[in-house]
This record gives C-alpha cells, structure tokens and sequence, in this order.
C-alpha cells in the first residue's frame, strides 16, 4: 500500500491551519473503455489541483495490469480546507508503455473528471461520477475520503494528593504539579504545570485537560512523569516528590486501575520514604471531534445570504458606485458573492438558499425595507444556487431605489427564524450568514443585542466590508478581543462573527477572500456542537 501525502510535494496549498483535516483519498473506476486488442487497458490516474498557473500534478496511482474495474491501492493525503475550492482533477490513463509511465504522449488517455474537494466530502461514504473523453461517458470514477486521525482524544484530569510533605519552616507547602512525558532519549519534556495552591499538605487542583498529542505523543504507553513541588516566591521551588505512570495505567477507558501514587523524592537519601500520595481523582478520555466528522454524519449547512442596497453604495449607473460593473470586471459584491458562496453552495443539499436585501426604497410604494427578498417573493425568498443570487442581486439592483439607513437587525430576526430550527443528535443543521455591506452600522445596540441572541443558536455570521468605509463598528462585532454584550449585560455564548475588509485583503498577494472570510466556520460548528453535547453521527 503507497500513501502519497500531498503536503510534503509542492503544490499551491499554504500550509495546514488550525482549521483544516488532513484526509485520505482512494480511488477506484469502473467499466472503463478498453483500448487493447490482444488484452484489457492497463489503467493508472494521475491526480491534479488547480492552481494559479493551472493544473499541477500532485501524484499517480499504480499501473493495474488489464482491469476494466480497478481499484487503486495507491491513496493520496492532503489537507481539506472548509474555507478554500480545492479543485481536483482526474485523468485515467491506458499505460502503453510501463518504461515511461510519466510520458504521457506514449499513453492512451481513457477519460477525466473535475471536481471539488467540497463534493467529495458532502457526498457522504464517496462521489462517483462520469469520466469524459472528447464529451462523451467513459466510464466511472468513484473518490472515496476518510479523514485520518492522528491520536483524536482528550485527556480531561482532576488530580489532587493528600499527606505532602511540609516543606515551609514556618507553614505548611505552597504545592504545584508538574506533568512531563518520556522522549526517545530518556528526558522528560514538561507538558503541563498547575498553578500552586497556598499553605496545604492536601491540594486539589483544578480540572484541566490535554490533547492526547501533546500529552504523549499519541502514544498510550509512554512513560508520564507527575512531580509536585512547593513553590517559593523566590523562584527557588523545592521537589516533594515524584511518580510515574503511562496514560493506559491511569485511564479507565483505556483500561486503566492505578487510582492514586506515592510520591518519592531521589534527594532523599537511604530508604525511599514517601513524600506524599498523588491521587488521580478523575483521568477520562474523550474522543476530539472535527468539522469533517459532523459533514460526514450528514449535518446539514445552510447558506443565508444578505446585500446592502443604501445609498452609500453609490447609484448604479455611476462608475464611482460599488454596484457598478464594468464590462468584463464584477464589482466587488459579484466578487464577494462568488468567491465566498461558491465554496458553502456545495454543503448545502438543496442548494436553495435565502437571499435578502436590505436599506433599499420597493416598489410601488417606495418604503424603505431593511429586509427584503431579492427575488421579491416574501413567501419563499429561496433561490438555486450561486447563480441564483447573482441574477436576483441583478433584478433587484433594477428594480429598487437605493436608500438607507445600514440596519441589520431586521434580517439578523429573520436569519435567527432559520437557524431556531431544533438540533437534535439525529437531525443536524448548520446556518452561515454572509453579509456584504458598505458601511457602518447605524442600529449598533439592536444588532449587539441580536449577536448574543444568536451565539446560543448553530449560526455564524460573516461580513463582507466592500468599499472604504470606517469599519471600526465591524470590528467590534468580530468580538476577537473582547466578547460582546448585550443591554442586559448578557455576554455572547461564543463568538460567532467574522469581518473581514474585501479591499484590504484583496491587496494582500496570494490570499484568499473565502479563506479570510471561512476559516473560523469549522471551530465554530464545532464549538455549537459540543456546547449542545451533540456528537457527529455515523457517516451516511
């Protein structure tokens, strides 16, 4: 079995975030066209992403001799991007000449396919889909994705210990405890230190918990090393004493029985005396989980998606306004409408998505709505897909007065409509809300106030800045610094608001506007999700 990971090659992607899954693609194909006379194709696929001078090959399968139905053992990782369109394409190949596989002008091409990472991880256990050869069927492809998992798991502790040794002439310790894991070459390496507790021989220290990876390494059985020490002011802390113990012994899930430790201290000279019991009052593991593993269990994304029709904008027919278009050149909301609906459209398996206006004078009365469908029927405001928001943003630029004032709380009520739908351990849903405005907020307490509101419901919230506007008010509803509260002195339950400004990161060389504007998206589900105490189910 070859494993190519993708990562380590050079390839367009930037290097993995915090936000993104490493995942395992495998392929397979089916009735393939056969272009031998005397046997069967002789098939291999070579894997390509889009990058910005076009296709770059990642890698290749094996060559599978005569198999019209192959199935590769050759598999491929990379890192899959919530926030990106990873574009992905296939190319199957009869091998005419197995010296120089990588010539592919002595090959016979059988068909390609183009899709996207996004499809291939909404589409459940696999995608498969046509091959093509000169328009015609050639053929299936079956992609098929698991997320690979590198040691998943958090260890929550609740450690405490009783009769320490006094160490303060004039009172009693002043105890702390240190946690550090085995390295290959006998150190320890400290991966935890508590902080100390005031004048006790019997500490209980806060819960705390830690990723399985940086605990040790993933590896259950490495040896842990838990010291306790008497912290002095001075710096100059003093080792009570220290016991060992691995992950396994101390985790009942993974079978573990050791309850409590005496403690020793190697200073002390003659028969090891104890020092003190080092009690593990609660050691559990609970599995981490990701973005992938609630796609995967058929959580269900649903985009909302609202414009700024204000007078700010400018009028349409002027240059200077931000919903003018040039020809051959989108203004900046077709750019923020394509660029970051294109990469949510995929998971959302209807592809009918809400779409609303809002500061604009409608017809025929000429009152000002702050929240308006743009395809102007209020009994199913839904249209198909990315295209479908595009041609209702262009109906309504005709067919409104651009107006104001820039009041969100009016569709913050209605998106929060949406998103109020119950989330049970059976039925999963997810709302994201992107906002592409010119200019401040003018109803700024109501929208704080919606914000919080809205941080206990499975919704975020992105906003796009177009323009050059002061978007210091956008700035506080990001909340990165300091949470947001409400009139009642309520603080958010998390933060679920991106802003980001479309001109400044337009300037930057080589960054992504979805990237900006989507990385947050998966930490947020997520985080919705284990507040709720809902758990992904199994893939579908």
């Amino acid at each position: 079995l070859q494993v190519i990971d993708i990562n380590c090659m050079a390839q367009p992607f930037p290097p993995p975030s915090d936000t993104s899954s490493k995942v395992e693609l495998s392929i397979s194909c089916s009735n393939l066209k056969n272009l031998d006379y005397f046997s069967k194709s002789d098939p291999v696929v070579f894997v390509y992403t889009r990058g910005q001078a076009g296709w770059v090959k990642l890698g290749r399968t094996e060559v599978i001799d005569n198999n019209l139905n192959p199935k590769f053992s050759t598999t491929f990782r990379l890192e899959y991007r919530f926030e990106e369109i990873q574009n992905f394409q296939f190319a199957v190949y009869d091998v005419d000449d197995k010296h120089h596989v990588e010539d592919l002008s002595k090959q016979q091409l059988l068909g390609t396919m183009e899709c996207t990472l996004a499809e291939v991880m909404a589409a459940g256990e696999h995608l498969t889909k046509s091959l093509r050869l000169q328009g015609n069927p050639a053929g299936k492809i079956t992609i098929q994705a698991e997320e690979v998992q590198d040691s998943k798991f958090i260890v929550h502790f609740e450690l405490s210990a009783t009769k320490l040794e006094k160490k303060d002439f004039f009172g009693k310790s002043d105890p702390y405890i240190e946690i550090a894991k085995a390295q290959e070459g006998g150190a320890f390496t400290v991966v935890y230190r508590s902080q100390h507790i005031m004048k006790t021989l019997s500490p209980r220290w806060p819960a705390f918990q830690l990723e399985i990876q940086k605990l040790c390494s993933g590896d259950w059985e490495r040896t842990l090393q838990f010291s306790v020490w008497d912290w002095n002011k001075s710096g100059n802390n003093e080792l009570i004493g220290i016991c060992s113990a691995s992950p396994k012994d101390i985790c009942p899930e993974r079978g573990g029985q050791i309850f409590n430790l005496d403690l020793t201290n190697p200073s002390h000279k003659g028969k090891k005396k104890s020092t003190g019991v080092l009690v593990f009052t609660s050691v559990r593991a609970t599995p981490v989980y990701s973005f992938v593993d609630y796609i995967r269990g058929g959580c269900q994304i649903s985009l909302i998606t609202a414009v700024d029709f204000t007078a700010s904008n400018g009028h349409p027919s002027q240059p200077s306004s931000l919903h003018y278009s040039r020809p051959y050149q989108d203004n900046e909301y077709v750019q923020a409408i394509r660029s970051v609906a294109s990469v949510l459209a995929p998971y959302d398996s209807d592809q009918m998505i809400p779409a609303f206006g809002f500061g604009a004078q409608l017809p025929p009365d000429w009152e000002v709505s702050h929240c308006f469908p743009l395809n102007f029927n209020y009994q199913n405001p839904e249209v198909s897909g990315v295209q479908g928001i595009l041609d209702a943003y262009q109906y309504t630029l005709h067919n409104v007065k651009l107006h104001g004032p820039t009041n969100f709380s009016s569709f913050l009520d209605r998106t929060m409509q949406y998103a109020s739908v119950q989330n049970t351990q059976q039925s999963q849903s997810y709302c994201i809300l992107l906002v592409i405005t010119d200019g401040e907020i003018t109803d700024m307490a109501d929208t704080v106030d919606r914000i919080v509101t809205a941080s206990k419901l499975p919704l975020s919230i992105v906003i796009v800045g177009v323009g050059g506007a002061d978007f210091k008010n956008m700035e506080i509803l990001d909340a990165d610094d300091t949470p947001l509260r409400n009139r009642s002195g309520q603080l958010m339950a998390r933060d679920i608001v991106q802003f980001v400004p479309f001109r400044e990161v337009m300037r930057k060389s080589g960054t992504s506007l979805a990237r900006e504007t989507l990385a947050e998206i998966p930490g947020q589900l997520i985080a919705f999700m284990k507040a709720n105490n809902i758990k992904p189910n199994p893939p579908i």
